[in-house]
């Protein structure tokens, strides 16, 4: 494989999710104290606007992705289109923001710094927009492009492929030379398998290769695996989606 492009996943990817979901509830639990009758309406829109999230991996979307999404998660929670958006803009896109490059992998700056030194292009695909968070972690200048499910291009939620295919096309790469980690395999992998292109699930403390992706039980261990011969990895493009 002439790997040529490596596109990340961010959350729980680029950084330890369990510990920013602990510390979060920490902070949603203060709420609690502090504003007990508001903390209700928190905890629904949250709730309700994660579960919106994956109702619709699955559903053909006409018209916004975003706007969809929004409209479901105040069905399902019975709250204001202008609660549930402060709320989101609140808990899910600026109180995490801080916590963030306390959280970052440790071994991921050494491996973006090497595949750069490779001349290997990265970029970025998230469910939800990242740049905020790639500026608050330190590794914006790693990536070339940055792209979420949300924007107009995209408009699907993975596992869609249209994601990886719209990033890969911006990148100027194909599908068979690049690489799509992430830390879901029934999410990015089956992503990246519809897409034609190997994947890696961070997190996984295996050295077998599944039959959709290959584990890392983090960037260090990638890090050999692609780049550490003769231990390193033979990344097979997935065959053809049935």
């Amino acid at each position: 494989m002439n790997l040529t492009a490596i596109v990340f996943d961010v959350d729980g990817t680029l950084y330890r999710q369990g510990p920013l979901r602990r510390a979060m509830l920490v902070k949603l639990l203060r709420e609690v104290v502090l504003h007990p009758r508001s903390a209700v309406a928190t905890f629904q829109c949250l709730r309700a606007y994660r579960r919106a999230q994956e109702l619709l991996r699955a559903a053909e979307v006409q018209g916004s992705l975003a706007a969809a999404q929004l409209r479901l998660a105040c069905e399902h929670s019975g709250r204001p289109e202008q609660v549930m958006v402060e709320c989101v803009a609140r808990w899910m896109e600026r109180e995490p923001l801080p916590l963030l490059e306390g959280l970052v992998h440790p071994s991921l700056p050494r491996f973006l710094t090497e595949a750069q030194g490779r001349g290997i292009r990265l970029g970025v695909l998230s469910d939800y927009p990242a740049s905020a968070k790639l500026d608050a972690m330190r590794l914006t200048g790693f990536f070339e492009v940055v792209i979420s499910a949300q924007d107009p291009a995209v408009n699907r939620f993975k596992p869609h492929p249209s994601g990886l295919s719209e990033i890969l096309r911006r990148l100027g790469t194909r599908p068979s030379d690049s690489l799509y980690v992430g830390d879901r395999d029934d999410v990015d992998a089956t992503a990246a398998h519809a897409a034609g292109m190997p994947c890696v699930i961070v997190g996984k403390r295996s050295n077998r290769t599944e039959s959709d992706w290959i584990p890392a039980y983090d960037y260090a261990d990638l890090r050999r695996k692609l780049f550490s011969p003769p231990g390193a990895v033979a990344l097979a493009t997935p065959g053809p989606v049935a």
